[in-house]
This record gives C-alpha cells, sequence and structure tokens, in this order.
C-alpha cells in the first residue's frame, strides 16, 4: 500500500497477475486515471479462478475481474495463444512471449551430469501437489505398462503422496522424489522420456507448457496431453507424442522404449527447438524493447 502512494516516481510498473487477490480492480484503476503505466503479465488462466468459481460472491462480484485489469494496462504480456485470445478482447496492445528456462544453466548441468547406475528405463515428471492428480489418470497405462515390461519406473518429482498409499506408489512403481529447485535439472537429466498429462479444461489450456520445456531443454523425448500450449510445444513423431487415450499412453510408453534411435532423434529435435525457439536470451532481448519502447513513449 505503501508503494502505491509512491508510484509516481517509477516510469513503469510490472504486475504478475493482479496486485490484490480476490479484491477488485480499484487499484489498477487508479493507476490508469492516475496517467501511471503497468504492464501485466499472465502465464496461467487466472481469470478462471474468478469467472469459474464455485463461490457464487466470488463469481458475481469478480468474474471480470482480469478483463478490466488487462483493459486498464498499457500493454498485457502473455505465453500461449489462450491466454492471448482472451487478452485481446480488452485490450489490443497484447504481447505473446513463451515461457523459457535459462539455457545456459541447463548446458552446464548436462556437461557435469554423471549417470546414476540404475538398471531400470526410466519414465519422468516433475510438478506439484496441485498438478498430481493428472498422474492418477494415467495409472492403469502405468500398470499395463510395468506389467508388460519389467525393467521401468516411473520418477515422478513433487507428487503428493497422500493421494497414493505406499502399497499402490510400490504396486505402479512410482518412484517419488522431494523437489527441491537446486536439484530438478538433475532429476529430468536422469529421465529417458518426460511426460505431462493434463486435463482438457480451461485452466489447462492456459498453461504454458514449463514441464515440457523442462524436458525438451535436457534433450529428453517427451509423451503428453493435447491440450493448449503442448500442441505448439510437440510435433507427433517428431520430438515426441501427443495422446489422448489411455492406449496412446501405453503405445508411446512402448514405442520410445523399444526405439532408442527414435529416442535419440526426438531428443536432438528437442535441444534445437528450444534453442531456436525459446532462446532465453532473443526473448528477454524482446521483453526488454518492450519495457524500453513504453518507457520511452
Amino acid at each position: 500500500m505503501r508503494l502505491l502512494y509512491s508510484v509516481k516516481k517509477y516510469d513503469l510498473i510490472l504486475i504478475e497477475y493482479e496486485l490484490f487477490p480476490y479484491f477488485p480492480s480499484v487499484f489498477e484503476y487508479l493507476l490508469n486515471k492516475r496517467g501511471i503505466k503497468y504492464i501485466v503479465d499472465y502465464d496461467d488462466a487466472i481469470f478462471h479462478k474468478y469467472d469459474m468459481s464455485r463461490n457464487v460472491w466470488v463469481k458475481g462480484l469478480l468474474k471480470n475481474k482480469i478483463a478490466k485489469v488487462m483493459q486498464h494496462a498499457e500493454h498485457v504480456v502473455v505465453c500461449n495463444a489462450y491466454l492471448e485470445s482472451y487478452a485481446k478482447k480488452y485490450n489490443e496492445h497484447t504481447f505473446r512471449l513463451p515461457t523459457v528456462v535459462l539455457l545456459d544453466k541447463y548446458k552446464k548441468e548436462m556437461e557435469n551430469f554423471k549417470e546414476e547406475e540404475k538398471k531400470d528405463f526410466v519414465i519422468g515428471w516433475i510438478g506439484s501437489k496441485t498438478t498430481s492428480i493428472y498422474i492418477l489418470e494415467i495409472l492403469p497405462a502405468i500398470a499395463k505398462f510395468i506389467g508388460t515390461y519389467a525393467n521401468v519406473r516411473f520418477d515422478l518429482v513433487g507428487f503428493d503422496r497422500n493421494l497414493l498409499s505406499s502399497e499402490e506408489l510400490a504396486r505402479h512403481r512410482l518412484n517419488v522424489i522431494a523437489w527441491k529447485e537446486e536439484q530438478e535439472i538433475k532429476h529430468i537429466l536422469n529421465f529417458d522420456i518426460g511426460i505431462m498429462p493434463l486435463h482438457d479444461d480451461p485452466w489447462s489450456r492456459g498453461k504454458c507448457g514449463f514441464k515440457l520445456v523442462q524436458y525438451m531443454s535436457c534433450k529428453k523425448p517427451v509423451i503428453a496431453s493435447p491440450v493448449g500450449m503442448n500442441c505448439s510445444l510437440v510435433k507427433e513423431g517428431e520430438n515426441g507424442f501427443l495422446v489422448s487415450s489411455l492406449d496412446g499412453w501405453f503405445d508411446a510408453f512402448e514405442k520410445l522404449y523399444l526405439d532408442e534411435e527414435l529416442r535419440s532423434t526426438m531428443s536432438q529435435n528437442n535441444f534445437q527447438k528450444i534453442e531456436k525457439e525459446f532462446n532465453h536470451e532473443m526473448n528477454c532481448e524482446r521483453y526488454s524493447q518492450l519495457i524500453k519502447t513504453l518507457v520511452n513513449v
């Protein structure tokens, strides 16, 4: 609140999502009326936490909140086509910028990585408690795959252990690993394949595919649900597979498990795609140029 009293001394304000969650867009409106420029940045469809809320008061009072925040902004930055199409309804000055990683950091980790001695073929996932539910959706495909091939396991980094019992984890060969930022690249490098299952719903369509970007930056072939940004990141058969059924998940697991040459080709294609399209230096420069343009107007 103190900061808002002194905003006049700044040339431009960058806001992630909104100033005050679950509160009307009063302060963004006041910034606009005072002639104070701000950019608002979205890498999730957070407008759906209001317009699709089960709470009738939240939905009734705030369903158009993010639209108004965007409307009052000097510029809106988004990460995918779904968010872009929403933002452009309210602000023609919308700028699409993909979610990227610091690729130099990944290259350094790869150079120094010593693969653990393992007998298992590792299919890996990295996520959080809130996204762990997507793994449950593909458990039948996992069960079929481990029932067909003996030397496989699934490494789940950041998975919510409370969703499955110890017996269920062991039965499905799910190896749950606690997430730590400083270890996540090493964990991904130990994968043979990276996966990203999702529900096809409005919230998931707003996601920016960060898991896939991480896997691809580590030169891993990928399997994903054909939802939102995943469809832009994965080109079927070239750098991974897009699957929408349990049989599709099993088939993709099997194809990559049995074909080392295909895994190698997809790995290289993924890394080249990251270097070309998700280059952090290039995209940082684009964002920087936008800021400079707005400040100098």
